[in-house]
């Protein structure tokens, strides 16, 4: 079984999660342009606040070094270039959060109740963005991998205590990958219908020093893990000395 426990709306873990971060800067912008946050003609933030917001937020692997200086280096950052906040945003707007007014971006009165509390705006947009967002549940449905969420939390809660490889965890869940393939898509399917909004909402903690490859990153679960998660009581692994 899982389930969820309050936190402090002050409490400082909130602050390691990105999209409590994101949550923090957006309110931040709002504050500060009572009308709305001025968007571009295609309903994008502007250029200006996405340089902000990229600064600011740190979000891991999509810091200024990462988005300026990576792969295809670029000057100017564009809203979609900081791909996980423009994904969140997204998602906020399908929950009801946002909408646009004059050329501006501005809460609804449900977001503006959501946006009032630090830890209710947390815990509403990360329980949709890990269970409910239909991009992440296609990739639980619908690319062969079998599993509930109690099923997940409760294996990652064991095996990610100290860090586990994705290929790891992969096996763990699913047995050896029987083709013996390089690439495994079962952990292609779990990293970005499971992993992935774990590691946005701070829960879990993703290392690539090991290397880039999903089957190569390792997990570990963060104080905030521990912090917000209600899971089921484990028992103590028998570490052997030689």
């Amino acid at each position: 079984m899982y389930g969820f426990k309050t936190i402090s709306a002050g409490d400082p873990l909130l602050e390691t999660s990105p999209i409590m971060r994101s949550i923090d800067f957006l309110a931040a912008q709002f504050e500060e342009n009572p009308k709305g946050i001025p968007l571009t003609k295609s309903k994008a933030l502007r250029r200006a606040l996405v340089a902000d917001a990229i600064s600011s937020i740190q979000w891991p692997d999509w810091t200024e070094s990462e988005i300026y200086n990576g792969f295809m280096p670029i000057k100017i950052a564009d809203e979609y270039h900081f791909e996980p906040f423009c994904e969140l945003r997204q998602i906020m707007w399908e929950m009801g959060l946002f909408r646009h007014y004059k050329g501006h971006l501005r809460l609804t009165r449900a977001g503006k109740e959501l946006f009032e509390n630090r830890f209710k705006s947390f815990d509403a947009i990360t329980r949709n963005t890990v269970f409910e967002n239909d991009h992440f549940e296609y990739h639980r449905l619908n690319r062969g991998i079998a599993g509930t969420w109690d099923i997940w939390l409760n294996v990652i809660d064991m095996e990610a205590q100290s860090g586990v490889s994705g290929k790891e965890l992969t096996e763990v869940l699913y047995g050896p990958d029987p083709t013996g393939n390089i690439f495994d898509p079962r952990t292609s399917a779990l990293y970005d219908g499971v992993l992935k909004p774990l590691v946005w909402a701070g829960l879990l903690q993703e290392n690539r020093e090991l290397g880039r490859k999903l089957t190569e990153r390792v997990y570990t679960t963060t104080p905030l893990w521990h912090r917000y998660l209600k899971l089921d009581v484990k028992k103590p692994r028998l570490h052997v000395v030689h």
